[in-house]
């Protein structure tokens, strides 16, 4: 007796096994607090629109500045010494605070920059199980005896499946850290509560490991928490706000300086008090003014080594605390009663 069997291809079972983006939507939804990466959804934004920003001012500052340079019939008017130091000072800072969002943003804002393995996609596919569905689905199918039961595993239509083997996606606790420690935690909770029943004295070494790399996981956590918010925040708000002004008033200058330079060309030699020619020149003269105090606020030293002794701190404080756990670790497991083992020779 023959059966004649229904056309086969993978594309029924993919069908019946959870996508990438249900994996996705069920991650985001295991933990409803506050966590690193819904900083970064509120700070990035900002971050990248307020560089996009100053990037296209410094543009217009120097079209401003090179207006005039190149015409033989107008003479630029030169700046202060102090004031072009003060501008070339402002562009090195904006360079240091574009470098540092950008860098710490892509490592401390990252929950998992350290969690095994590097690829993210695949750590969620292995754990929505999706492997272990399919072990499922083809142990099944070698077991078919009728067309009928084939097209029942295919289509996902199996009803004698016991629900735990049913495609289901898999999450881990979301009281677990995604970091390097937080794994090595759960691994070895896992070993610890495999090997309780033998007795075996590795079972309680496992078992306080895992309760000290849950600690450093968690600081981990707290000083990316720190560093995105009190450092990269306070980043991308002087960027918003003083940097900007900053902009415009150098392109104040510019401008009066353009609008200086071809009245200058236009007057007569012998006519140099002209008004409006004085108007201008006060006019720059004001505008320079006003563009050096702000200057020399943005560029004030003092916030900017606070902010750095913010990022230090946050990082001292997680080795500190994580050295500490580790030597207590050391010398707890040191303390762990073993029975007496016969020397390998």
């Amino acid at each position: 007796m023959s059966f004649k069997f229904p056309s086969f291809n993978l594309q029924t079972l993919q069908e019946s096994l959870p996508t990438v983006d249900q994996v996705r939507e069920s991650f985001a939804k295991v933990n409803p607090s506050k966590t690193v990466d819904q900083f970064r959804e509120s700070i990035q934004p900002f971050a990248n629109k307020t560089t996009q920003l100053v990037s296209a001012q410094l543009q217009q500052v120097q079209h401003l500045a090179n207006l005039n340079v190149g015409n033989a019939n107008v003479e630029v008017s030169e700046l202060p010494a102090e004031y072009l130091k003060l501008e070339a000072n402002c562009d090195l800072l904006l360079k240091l605070y574009t470098d540092l969002i950008t860098y710490t943003n892509e490592t401390y804002d990252k929950v998992s920059y350290d969690y095994p393995p590097g690829n993210y996609a695949i750590t969620k596919i292995k754990e929505a199980n999706v492997g272990g569905v399919l072990s499922n689905k083809f142990n099944q199918l070698k077991n078919v005896s009728s067309p009928q039961e084939l097209e029942k595993i295919l289509m996902g239509k199996d009803e004698s499946s016991a629900p735990q083997e049913e495609a289901t996606i898999q999450v881990t606790s979301a009281a677990i850290p995604k970091t390097l420690y937080g794994q090595l935690s759960v691994i070895a909770e896992k070993h610890s509560e495999e090997l309780k029943d033998s007795e075996n004295p590795v079972s309680l070494a496992l078992l306080q490991l895992s309760s000290t790399y849950l600690e450093i996981a968690s600081a981990r956590l707290a000083q990316d928490k720190i560093i995105v918010t009190e450092v990269n925040h306070k980043l991308v708000e002087i960027l918003n706000e003083q940097f900007i002004k900053v902009n415009e008033l150098r392109k104040k200058v510019y401008s009066t300086r353009s609008d200086f330079d071809l009245i200058r060309a236009s007057v007569d030699e012998n006519d140099q008090e002209n008004e409006e020619l004085i108007s201008k020149e006060d006019e720059l003269v004001s505008a320079t003014e006003v563009a050096v105090v702000e200057m020399k606020k943005l560029l004030r030293p003092s916030k900017n080594i606070n902010l750095l002794k913010v990022f230090v701190d946050a990082q001292k404080e997680f080795f500190e605390l994580s050295a500490k756990k580790l030597a207590a670790l050391s010398a707890s497991l040191a303390k762990i009663e073993t029975p007496e083992e016969e020397d390998d020779y």
